[in-house]
């Protein structure tokens, strides 16, 4: 794995070592002080997977500024005057602490900044970060749920604790208008269901927050026509960091989160060719990346999918957004149930082509008739019956 700084071991201060950003992520500037780094942290630095590393490599070279970014450490009279004082920094979904005065900067520890990760009142102000999720209930989802069921699965997986790395067997990407706590049982639905013959209590969750219905599907466009958002960097170096590790982890990706892993690969092999990524594994649920894309993507690295892809034919995402089936018929279909994929304050999730997993068109039709969607529930049959 890559350094986003170099130390010099023959200039300390204390046990600080000297630290050098790369030019790369170095910000221009005239005249700075000195940085040195604690040599725990530097170690925990060099733990962090590359985006990690570059984002708080970043946040350390603003700290030698002059004048310094941070509030508390300039001299009310004396603005030119500049006191020894510790003070937090932050830098993407880390906080860095450390020690300024006139002439350096002493970085003593990083960590995650809990203040801004975890659950928020407002979706849109939480982070995309890996999280550790689990299981809360034994509620399954299978073909015998019932719509009145259907409704304890939000019960069955709760978010534990942001991370810094994956060290679960099983991770998820989830898709778009999910806040942590929904992302948390959904995709805890879908290992289940990807990978129902495994046992599992716990997974590692990379969430993609939601911005709102109109960014989030800006992100998707953004993805998909190939400029790599930052969820999909992330992700692209937290895939390269499981390699590196060397134990596998399967995944399951939904809905936009197939788009962002399908980006994710194209990140990674722009930055480090066909390197390979062969610990990691996928299932791909429901998802808006196009499937023949994203299969040589995944050949070209290795990546082996765990199941063929689940897609139900009456998903708007997975047809037209994904363009994986554009004939008159699928696009027909998927416009009559864009209201059943939107959802509604009565309607069950079960009624959703797209949501929850798709398991079989049979079961979806039993879910649909079940949950009160005759009118749904005819289409579906009639669809069965033409491609007997």
């Amino acid at each position: 794995m890559g350094n986003a700084y170099t130390t010099q071991n023959n200039d300390t201060i204390g046990t600080a070592i000297r630290y050098k950003p790369e030019k790369l992520f170095s910000r221009i500037r005239s005249t700075g002080r000195k940085l040195y780094i604690e040599p725990n942290t530097l170690k925990t630095l060099e733990n962090l997977n590359t985006y990690d590393q570059h984002q708080v490599a970043v946040g350390i070279d603003a700290l030698a500024s002059i004048p310094l970014p941070i509030d508390g450490v300039q001299h009310k009279s004396r603005p030119t005057l500049f006191r020894a004082k510790k003070a937090p920094g932050l830098a993407g979904n880390f906080i860095i602490k450390y020690t300024v005065n006139p002439n350096y900067v002493v970085v003593s520890s990083i960590s995650l900044n809990y203040n801004v990760l975890g659950e928020k009142r407002v979706s849109k102000d939480e982070k995309s970060a890996l999280y550790r999720i689990v299981r809360n209930s034994n509620t399954q989802f299978d073909d015998s749920i019932t719509p009145l069921k259907a409704e304890k699965l939000e019960e069955s997986w709760l978010p534990k604790n942001p991370v810094i790395k994956i060290k679960t067997q099983y991770a998820a990407v989830n898709g778009m208008l999910n806040n942590l706590a929904k992302a948390s049982w959904l995709m805890g639905t879908h290992l289940d269901t990807a990978y129902k013959h495994d046992s599992f209590n716990e997974y590692t969750l990379f969430h993609n927050p939601s911005e709102g219905n109109l960014l989030d599907f800006y992100e998707s466009v953004q993805d998909n026509v190939g400029f790599s958002t930052n969820n999909a960097k992330q992700l692209a170096a937290i895939l390269q960091d499981v390699q590196s590790k060397g134990k596998p982890v399967k995944w399951v990706v939904h809905s936009q989160g197939g788009i962002i892993f399908k980006q994710a690969l194209k990140h990674h092999i722009k930055t480090h060719g066909n390197a390979g990524l062969n610990m990691n594994s996928v299932s791909f649920h429901a998802g808006g990346n196009n499937q023949k894309v994203t299969d040589k993507l995944l050949a070209q690295v290795g990546i082996k999918k765990e199941n063929p892809d689940r897609n139900n034919p009456f998903d708007i995402v997975s047809n037209i957004a994904g363009g994986n089936d554009l004939s008159l018929g699928a696009i027909k279909r998927s416009l009559q149930f864009r209201k059943n994929v939107k959802g509604s304050g009565t309607a069950s999730i079960v009624e959703s082509p797209h949501t929850l997993p798709f398991l079989s068109l049979e079961a979806y039709k039993s879910f649909l008739t079940q949950a009160g969607d005759h009118q749904s529930a005819a289409k579906v049959a009639k669809y069965m019956e033409s491609i007997k």
